[in-house]
């Protein structure tokens, strides 16, 4: 695990540098020709906080992170100790499996709520992502089952569906915040507003993933009892790991609310920002 985890931070390294030096910025003649001006970064990262329609995108990443930062444990736990009673090598075969199915359902879901986001708007295919993946949470109470083991295909699959449309979702309300502040303060600030919400991200998911163990611990978990939990611990693993992630959407979707870019207003915006320093 470590060599191979190894090289692909390294892969990930090159292909970072080299996606450095050979991507170009289209500049915005009209604007940055003759500016020369430095800007500290930590100025940025400040000033990027302050931008309105930022702040409830950045909470809705870090509420979905951190409430599904603990589902690959939790799920894991819940497949091997609860579906399969203990049997870890039949429990690994069916996360193989279940891996599979979010591999397949998640590309589809990328693909369907971006259809969605194209006809509804951003904010009311996020709001669909967002009911979906609640439902999903709460049907696992019942799709993880010992006597009917190949629902749990739905679990997986579901979560990597509405998870792809998340993120993409995200990203592509992300584009219009760097608009939004464009047109706003008259700087382009791709690079901040991602460095920013990447950094922020990281300490929550890293934080989720700390957890976990907390969790397993208050719960009562003993790996030495194997398939013989008792009833007390299979019943908050299975509860966790439907309600933290649950948690976490409903923050998700209060910050959604609160989210001000329509896409009337992103429109608007993008047409005033084009007459300032042409189409790019």
């Amino acid at each position: 695990a470590q060599v191979y985890t190894s090289i692909l931070g390294v892969i990930m390294m090159i292909i970072g540098i080299v996606v450095f030096f050979t991507v170009k910025e289209r500049n915005y003649e009209k604007l940055i020709k003759n500016n020369t001006t430095r800007v500290k970064i930590t100025e940025t990262l400040g000033s990027v906080l302050k931008c309105a329609p930022f702040r409830p995108q950045l909470v809705m990443a870090i509420a979905y992170a951190l409430g599904t930062s603990m589902l690959g444990t939790l799920g894991l736990y819940a497949t091997n100790y609860y579906v399969c009673q203990g049997n870890i090598s039949e429990g690994a075969l069916w996360n193989f499996g279940m891996g599979l199915a979010g591999m397949v359902l998640g590309f589809t879901g990328a693909v369907f709520y971006a259809f969605l986001s194209n006809k509804r708007g951003k904010t009311s295919a996020m709001r669909w992502v967002q009911i979906s993946a609640i439902a999903v949470f709460i049907a696992s109470w019942w799709l993880y089952n010992p006597d009917v083991k190949w629902l749990q295909f739905f679990v997986a699959g579901f979560i990597a569906f509405t998870g792809a449309g998340f993120w993409v979702i995200l990203s592509s309300i992300g584009a219009d915040v760097v608009d939004y502040d464009e047109w706003e303060n008259g700087n382009r600030r791709e690079g901040a507003f991602s460095a920013c919400t990447s950094y922020i991200l990281k300490c929550g998911m890293v934080l989720g993933t700390l957890a976990t163990g907390s969790i397993l611990s208050f719960v009562g978990f003993d790996a030495a009892l194997g398939g013989d939990q008792s009833e007390s611990t299979i019943f908050w693993i299975r509860f966790l790991f439907a309600a933290i992630p649950i948690i976490g959407l409903v923050v998700a979707l209060v910050a959604l609310k609160r989210f001000p870019l329509s896409q009337e207003k992103m429109l608007s915006i993008r047409q005033d920002l084009e007459s300032r320093r042409g189409k790019v």
